[in-house]
């Protein structure tokens, strides 16, 4: 199972599941760097003067990164406008993860932000049939989906 973690959400729990073979943990790093997340995810609606926390050696070795076109990286099957209708113009960034998640496969995303993602994850989950959890407060929640298989 795919799953994304925005800025923040990442807990240590997850990587015994990684380790596993149960899930595997993706993100695009638009804001910070986590060590813990090593997956890539498909970048979205990317800018130029967009700052993201890359070196060029993670670009070349980062399985989803390393393998993208140039078509790619211009959007395909990006969601973004719709995405960015839901969570406001003014979350950009919030956009980009949620699009990330969806044009990478992930069908499970997981967030500390309440007001601009969690808060609307119905309608989010109706757009791109991604499930939304909040970390740490949804954790068995977020197993009990795992262990259902979604």
């Amino acid at each position: 199972m795919r799953v994304y973690c925005d800025t923040g959400a990442y807990i240590k729990e997850l990587a015994e599941l990684e380790r596993g073979g149960v899930i595997s943990v993706h993100q695009f790093k638009y804001e910070n760097r986590s060590r813990h997340i090593s997956k890539g995810a498909v970048p979205s609606d990317l800018r130029y003067d967009d700052f993201i926390n890359y070196t060029y050696d993670e670009l070349k070795t980062t399985e989803v990164l390393s393998t993208l076109t140039y078509d790619q990286l211009g959007g395909i099957n990006s969601r973004f406008a719709e995405i960015q209708d839901i969570v406001g113009s003014q979350n950009r960034t919030d956009a980009q993860h949620l699009d990330s998640a969806y044009m990478s496969g992930c069908t499970v995303f997981l967030t500390t932000d309440k007001r601009d993602i969690w808060s609307k994850r119905e309608a989010l989950h109706a757009l791109i049939g991604v499930r939304i959890f909040h970390m740490p407060s949804e954790w068995a929640a977020f197993l009990s989906h795992v262990q259902t298989g979604g």
